[in-house]
């Protein structure tokens, strides 16, 4: 098992078990959930494993109305929401034809990660590993996956205060069963890995597009201090 597998036993803990893992809305906005190996009723369109269909088709099922048979909602391993889905799809590059298999809900993983910036940056090593920086990307990990807890008090995402190890939505029917602490341990072995090559991050759109507007900017700038160079020196 890789680092980034290990790293996402720990986050999921309590939101997911498999790629085929799903929960759905039906009429009334009632929420039901299959977990495979657990469950005997999946969502009641599938005919094969969630993981088996293309992202076209994913999404379409998350595009119904919340009828007798209801409107797919959390998808997979990463337990994806059809607003969320749409953008991270986008992002990694990934047709509506590619299939949401493991290996491509697994890039969508990664790149909800390291689509917020403390995360990112603690985990590539932009900033020193410290408690604050630690706390600040766990923080933001419970941003994305509403199962693991924060890091401190602070203002969530339901418009109210929540305590340490309160899921970040906690007052929606969202409750944490992760402690910050295990999510800042999880980062703390997943940053050391990548930072000695002991694993290799998945190769996303989202890096490669990222890392061009960093670099495009640092050019952007140079060439603006060039030309006020130039027109000063003209004077």
């Amino acid at each position: 098992m890789s680092a980034i597998t290990d790293f996402f036993d720990v986050i999921l803990r309590g939101e997911s078990r498999t790629y085929d893992d799903h929960n759905w809305y039906v009429s009334g906005s009632r929420l039901k959930g299959y977990i495979k190996g657990r469950s005997t009723n999946p969502y009641p369109l599938l005919n094969k494993d969630l993981s088996k269909y293309s992202f076209g088709e994913v999404k379409a099922f998350q595009s119904r109305n919340r009828d007798s048979n209801g409107q797919l909602w959390a998808t997979g391993r990463y337990q994806i929401i059809p607003a969320t889905l749409r953008g991270v799809q986008k992002k990694v590059g990934l047709a509506d034809s590619a299939i949401y298999n493991a290996e491509n809900q697994d890039k969508l993983g990664y790149a909800l990660l390291v689509e917020r910036r403390n995360i990112r940056n603690y985990l590539n090593g932009s900033v020193p590993d410290t408690k604050e920086n630690r706390e600040l990307a766990s923080l933001d990990v419970a941003k994305v996956w509403s199962s693991v807890g924060v890091p401190y008090r602070v203002f969530g995402g339901k418009g109210r205060y929540v305590e340490k190890d309160q899921s970040y939505y906690q007052g929606g029917g969202d409750k944490a069963s992760v402690p910050s602490i295990d999510a800042q341990n999880a980062l703390q072995k997943l940053r050391n890995s990548l930072l000695n090559n002991e694993v290799q991050a998945p190769k996303i759109k989202n890096n490669t597009t990222w890392a061009f507007y960093v670099a495009g900017g640092l050019l952007l700038s140079s060439a603006i201090a060039l030309y006020f160079l130039a027109k000063r020196k003209k004077k």
